[in-house]
């Protein structure tokens, strides 16, 4: 993040949109994610960012919370492009980034969301730093395998809501592959209640699962692993990625200890803060005026998705920028394909985006919440000899 020569002869400031979702039915995961994102541009703001010829840039950023509604995800959109004219957007939830990702493709803006969806993969102007929640989802399928042959799996997620549903089709594609057994797919809401939680558990039980997926953020899925525990159910849930954090057994309580994991593309922040990428995460914590203490999991990931627009400002020229705005940041995002891997410390493994196909890489971990009462993080673990993202339905 230095001129290649000297100091960088101009500037050049860029307009981006941050849609986020601070007081919506994901606002529990959203928060601390828009924490991350304004922590990140403020961060590299003033460390500096400079273009592949040395020209410093200046992020200039617009945030709107839409509370997790499509339709006011659309006004933001177009405000962010017809006012502010913006070559990028710093995106939030899987039905408003699925809506709007022809349109970012017709506009040829830059689009880094915090949706994994699947969708998104072969969408030409929507990037993200993760695999894809169904790769996601597959991965601990095959995780569940190796835990137990012909193991018995309930799938448990809000059947009306694009994020929750989004890698069902491939985790029942790949359960077949994998010898796991799908015995029962229940609704549970989003925005769930403990009675709902209960509700859904009580249909469960009579399938006698060994696993179960939750596909939901974490307030709804720590209720239902409490509703599990207070069952009796003998089995280990295993949620996704917004729906499984440091907070979990807060959420959840003590006695679900053994019997909870998560999936996670990275390493969380308290368990790798002294190696590279880590470090500048809570480095901009503290720019921010933040303790070491608030930056976790969702804080990462509002930083990734703003250091993957600077790696590919950094990958551009100034000129390419100037003429070509949203486009030239595609097109250096996917130089790495064939040219050098983009890598954000060590927070990612080297990642590929490729012309056609944006997904990056294909390993998780599985963050097991252990009888010590301390998490583990197993693996990294992936889908092998399967393509997720290919039976996934837009």
């Amino acid at each position: 993040m230095t001129p290649a020569t000297g100091k960088a002869a101009k500037e050049m400031h860029l307009s981006i949109g941050v849609l986020v979702d601070e007081s919506g039915p994901t606002s529990d995961v959203g928060r601390d994610y828009a924490k991350g994102v304004v922590a990140a541009i403020k961060y590299f703001n003033e460390k500096g960012i400079y273009t592949k010829d040395g020209v410093r840039v200046y992020l200039d950023s617009v945030k709107r919370d839409y509370a997790y509604n499509p339709s006011r995800a659309v006004e933001f959109y177009n405000e962010f492009r017809d006012k502010y004219h913006v070559v990028a957007i710093i995106g939030w939830g899987t039905a408003d980034t699925e809506k709007l990702a022809d349109q970012t493709a017709h506009d040829k803006i830059l689009y880094i969301s915090a949706s994994y969806s699947a969708v998104l993969v072969n969408k030409p102007y929507n990037f993200f730093p993760a695999p894809d929640y169904s790769t996601q989802a597959c991965a601990a399928v095959a995780w569940m395998a190796s835990q137990e042959k012909g193991a018995k799996l309930a799938l448990l997620y809000d059947h009306k809501i694009a994020y929750s549903k989004s890698p069902i089709p491939a985790i029942k594609a790949y359960a077949q592959k994998a010898g796991v057994k799908i015995v029962a797919d229940v609704d549970l809401p989003l925005a769930a209640t403990g009675a709902d939680a209960e509700r859904a558990i009580t249909q469960v039980m009579g399938a006698k699962p060994s696993f179960m997926w939750c596909g939901n953020t974490i307030s709804s899925c720590a209720l239902a692993a409490k509703s599990a525990v207070a069952h009796g159910l003998e089995t280990t849930m295993v949620v996704n990625v917004w729906g499984f954090d440091e907070r979990f057994p807060q959420r959840a309580g003590s006695s679900v200890a053994g019997r909870v994991a998560g999936v996670s593309p990275w390493i969380w922040p308290e368990y790798a803060k002294d190696k590279p990428g880590y470090k500048e995460v809570y480095e901009a914590a503290k720019m921010a005026g933040m303790t070491p203490s608030q930056v976790n999991l969702r804080f990462m990931q509002g930083f990734i998705n703003v250091w993957l627009l600077v790696k590919a400002i950094e990958r551009a020229t100034s000129q390419d920028i100037a003429s070509k705005k949203g486009e030239a940041l595609k097109e250096a995002l996917e130089s790495s394909c064939s040219g050098d891997p983009i890598k954000l410390g060590d927070i990612t493994p080297p990642m590929r985006f490729c012309p056609g196909r944006h997904l990056p890489f294909k390993t998780v971990y599985i963050v097991l919440y252990g009888k010590d009462g301390k998490f583990h993080f197993l693996g990294p673990v992936e889908p092998k000899g399967f393509d997720c993202v290919a039976v996934t339905k837009g």
